[in-house]
Parts: structure tokens; C-alpha cells; sequence
């Protein structure tokens, strides 16, 4: 007979968004659930009749496959005052990961979009040529083009306002980041279009009325760095 103390394998923690249950990731799934099925029969006696009490699961480091998360779900809920809100786990799966990875990396691609021709990355697009009138290209995430952007640039365009468009030489037809749109018909039609800017800028998002506005590419980190920081930020509340 085992004489050590037995391992407190569940844990719920209240906190000031509710309460969350805490799984041990380390013991055997079936370990577990025989200890979550212990701790839900005391704890409805705890929870009686009270009111609705929404709870987060969360699982560290388990994978979990879809049918033990019900499982462990419809253990939970016996208590029926009980109900689960969200389900956390820090493991994800190899086509999250790689899928995360594409849309977080930079590609490079050396060629000139030509008219007609679209070019469309997930994540970062370096491109080291030009875009040419009636060329596109689009990437979820930021549009990078070393060579003169005279076509269409989108990017950001599953959603994202943080991304920007920045080119060593800026004559656009169009500019798009998520939803905004900057548009220049009236330098389209014009064979001899000169750059917007004498240097190298980028586009980007300036305020909540989702105007594109440009800055000199030189500061082009800072703007990098805080919206990083807010990203975080938002992830920390």
C-alpha cells in the first residue's frame, strides 16, 4: 500500500472573471477523470441549487482528443449549475503549428508582377521587384516590396488592421489593409506617374475611422514595436 499523499490532480480556482478548473497534465488521462468524477460528486453539494456559475477549463500541457474533452465537459456540467465556457490547453496540433507558422513567417520572391498577374502569400511578403499597373499583390499579413509598387497592394487581408504596405517607391493604383482603401484612378490613367514620395514610405492604418495614411519608411520600426506591444497587451487582459 502506497504511502504517498495523493496528488490533488483537479483544482478550481476562483477569480475575479469566474471560476477555473485546473487539470494536472503529468497523470494518466484515466487517473484524471476518476479524480474529476470524486470531486464533481462532493462539489455538487456544494453548488446545490445556486445560480449558473460559468467555468474555464484549462488543461496545460495534455492533448486532448475532441471526445475527451466531452467527457471531461459533461463531467463538469453534472453539477448542473455548471456551465463550461471555454477550454484551454497549451498544446496545439502539427497543422495549427504549421499553419501558424505560415502565417507568421516572411516569404521572399524575386520577380515582377506583371499586368493581369496576382501574387497572394500567407503571412509576410518580401517582394524584390516591382508591381506593375494591373499587377496585385496581397498577403494576410504586411506587403514589403523592395522595387516600385505602381499596381495594387493589399494587405492585412483576412482582417488584420495592424499590417502595412511599404514600397522603396510608391505610385500605387491602390492600396488596401483589411478594409481600408486608398485609391488614385486619376494617376492610373497616367503613363509618366511620378512617386507619391520622395523616398521610401509605408502605409498603414491611422486611426478608428480605418483611413490609410503614410509614414517615412525609416520609422518604420516603431510602429512595428507598438503595435507588437498592444497585441500583447490585448493578449494579457
Amino acid at each position: 500500500m502506497s504511502t504517498e499523499p495523493s496528488k490533488n490532480l483537479v483544482t478550481i480556482k476562483g477569480t475575479k472573471d469566474g471560476l477555473t478548473v485546473l487539470l494536472d497534465d503529468q497523470c494518466s488521462f484515466d487517473e484524471l477523470i476518476k479524480e474529476l468524477k470524486e470531486k464533481m460528486k462532493k462539489d455538487k453539494q456544494v453548488f446545490g441549487n445556486g445560480p449558473e456559475v460559468e467555468v474555464k477549463v484549462d488543461a496545460g500541457y495534455r492533448y486532448l482528443r475532441s471526445h475527451q474533452k466531452e467527457q471531461i465537459i459533461n463531467l463538469l456540467e453534472e453539477a448542473e449549475p455548471i456551465l463550461v465556457g471555454e477550454f484551454h490547453s497549451k498544446v496545439i496540433t502539427r497543422e495549427q503549428a504549421e499553419r501558424e507558422k505560415e502565417e507568421g513567417g516572411l516569404t521572399s520572391v524575386a520577380k515582377i508582377v506583371r499586368s493581369g498577374q496576382v501574387l497572394r502569400i500567407q503571412g509576410d511578403v518580401l517582394l524584390l521587384g516591382d508591381v506593375n499597373p494591373g499587377g496585385i499583390i496581397e498577403a494576410t499579413g504586411n506587403v514589403y516590396i523592395l522595387g516600385t509598387l505602381k499596381g495594387t497592394a493589399r494587405a492585412g487581408i483576412e482582417g488584420s488592421k495592424n499590417a502595412v504596405v511599404c514600397a522603396s517607391v510608391m505610385a500605387p493604383h491602390q492600396i488596401s489593409i483589411s478594409d481600408a482603401i486608398f485609391y488614385a484612378p486619376d494617376r492610373y490613367e497616367k503613363k509618366d506617374r511620378k512617386p507619391l514620395f520622395e523616398e521610401p514610405v509605408y502605409a498603414y492604418i491611422a486611426n478608428e475611422d480605418v483611413e490609410i495614411s503614410f509614414e517615412k519608411a525609416r520609422l518604420l520600426g516603431q510602429f512595428l514595436k507598438k503595435t507588437a506591444a498592444q497585441k500583447e497587451n490585448s493578449l494579457n487582459t
